[in-house]
């Protein structure tokens, strides 16, 4: 029998979802609303088990994240209601939108991508989250040696993204050819945990902000 109480049975889950605030979005000050010292932010974070892990590790950072599917943000959000996770903001939105309006510059700590992009044939690369365009707004919020992690399970996807990094004059590649071996963040999204136990290799990048 379906618990009402449930968001995942709850409609429309638009009017529900919790949404970045109008306007320049001051990351800072909501940082320093929650006595948060350093904020991190994960953009598409799905069912949300990454973003509630590195919350409950990391108490004292604030973990921001957008999702453009509004039932995850909502089903999220109410997660971390549940577990009491003050540091954690589920939104939803649009990333290319929220980092427009983030301020100020050079405020964040770290960006989190896990497995984004589903659309990694040739054909689809301008349905691509990551891109020239997104790398600049990232340069411009991420700290000096602040950190860009993204994981894939689709080799060709790995090797552009190092291309893109590679090519860029904001970023330093960390690890052997682009590549770390292991994830050093102590959690897990819901995807790399499933494609770890089904033995597939995940292809980890992590960059630096120059």
């Amino acid at each position: 029998m379906n618990d009402s109480s449930d968001p995942l049975y709850r409609a429309p889950y638009a009017a529900l979802a919790r949404k970045p605030p109008e306007g320049p979005v001051d990351v800072v000050e909501i940082a320093g609303a929650r006595d948060c010292p350093e904020i991190e932010l994960e953009i598409g974070f799905g069912k949300g088990r990454f973003l509630l892990e590195r919350g409950r590790l990391c108490p004292r950072t604030l973990l921001l994240g957008v999702e453009s599917k509004t039932k995850w943000a909502v089903v999220v959000e109410e997660r971390c209601s549940r577990q009491g996770l003050g540091n954690v903001v589920a939104w939803a939105g649009d990333a290319r939108d929220l980092l427009r309006r983030m301020v100020p510059d050079e405020s964040l700590r770290r960006v989190f991508l896990h497995f984004p992009d589903p659309w990694w044939k040739k054909r689809h690369a301008k349905r691509r989250l990551l891109d020239v365009e997104l790398l600049s707004d990232l340069a411009r919020l991420l700290a000096a040696s602040g950190e860009l992690f993204v994981q894939t399970d689709v080799r060709d996807r790995a090797a552009s993204i190092i291309e893109l990094l590679g090519e860029s004059r904001d970023f330093t590649l960390t690890g052997d050819q682009g590549l770390v071996a292991a994830n050093p963040f102590g959690a897990q999204s819901n995807r790399e945990r499933r494609v770890e136990a089904d033995g597939l290799p995940v292809y980890r990048i992590l960059a630096v902000r120059r």
